[in-house]
């Protein structure tokens, strides 16, 4: 692949930091599974030296990039490759169910990304919105927030974004990359991590989850008051009494915090707490 060279200056605003290391690239291609029939969703491609590689192994790549300068010169970088589907847009504004209808892309897809780390949230909202559309999911994020997504209950990094992510997928980090594989360096390492989307209706099937938004709000109330005990951190959400009764059913401690429930503690406590909701909207 040619690289054309650049006039051009990383901009802070889009978090731009590109990965440079072509060892690195070799560890993604491998540990992300490729085969000739894949299509990928590849997020901010960059420089495109991810992008001709995994155009060379996959049948179609789907390469969304914001930056307008960045977009012309792989326009022109990449133009021997005809597998590649090049669009300037933001990825948060990308309507991908429309365009795998609109290309008759039926089969669900990988996603890639060496994504900004100011918006790593949102792009994983982004990610969860469109999981029915993904096979798996590979993404460069910061090891800090890898290791927040893969935490279990009882540990400091254990947080509402781990529950969030362990209810949509199994996480699992593949390798960390140390920061000085990136131009400009950034002030963190960084880690690759695999997002295995769960099937369709898991927590229907094995825990029968009544309601994911309250299942979320739940989640949300107990960790932004994650100092104070469980009880009193979802008083919010039902009162205390009721509240009270639901734990000592489930023979939960009211003295536990936040971290120390797991996703389906949230989840049977979720259940019981929309039984007594619905109960006293009925009466």
């Amino acid at each position: 692949m040619l690289i054309l060279p650049l006039d051009f200056y990383p901009k802070k605003r889009f978090g731009q930091s590109f990965l440079t290391d072509k060892n690195i690239i070799r560890k993604i291609l491998a540990r992300a599974s490729l085969s000739k029939d894949d299509v990928v969703l590849e997020i901010g491609p960059g420089q495109g030296i991810l992008t001709g590689e995994l155009a060379g192994q996959v049948k179609k790549v789907i390469a969304v990039e914001l930056d307008k300068k960045l977009y012309e010169h792989l326009g022109l970088s990449l133009r021997d490759f005809h597998n590649i589907d090049l669009i300037n847009s933001d990825i948060l504004e990308f309507n991908l169910g429309g365009f795998l209808k609109k290309s008759r892309i039926k089969k669900k897809i990988k996603l890639v990304g060496n994504i900004p780390y100011s918006i790593t949230t949102p792009i994983l909202e982004y990610v969860f919105e469109n999981i029915d559309l993904l096979e798996s999911v590979y993404l460069m994020v910061q090891k800090e927030f890898a290791l927040r997504l893969i935490a279990k209950p009882n540990t400091k990094d254990y947080s509402s974004i781990s529950c969030f992510t362990q209810f949509h997928t199994k996480p699992t980090l593949l390798f960390s990359v140390n920061r000085t594989c990136f131009k400009p360096q950034p002030k963190v390492d960084s880690s690759f991590i695999k997002l295995e989307p769960r099937p369709k209706g898991y927590w229907l099937k094995e825990l029968k989850l009544k309601d994911r938004k309250l299942l979320f709000k739940i989640i949300r109330a107990a960790f932004n008051q994650r100092r104070k005990n469980i009880l009193n951190s979802l008083s919010s959400v039902l009162d205390k009494d009721s509240l009270s009764g639901i734990l000592s059913k489930l023979n939960i401690d009211h003295n536990l915090r936040a971290e120390n429930l797991s996703i389906e503690d949230y989840t049977r406590i979720s259940n019981l707490c929309f039984d007594c909701i619905k109960d006293k909207n009925n009466v």
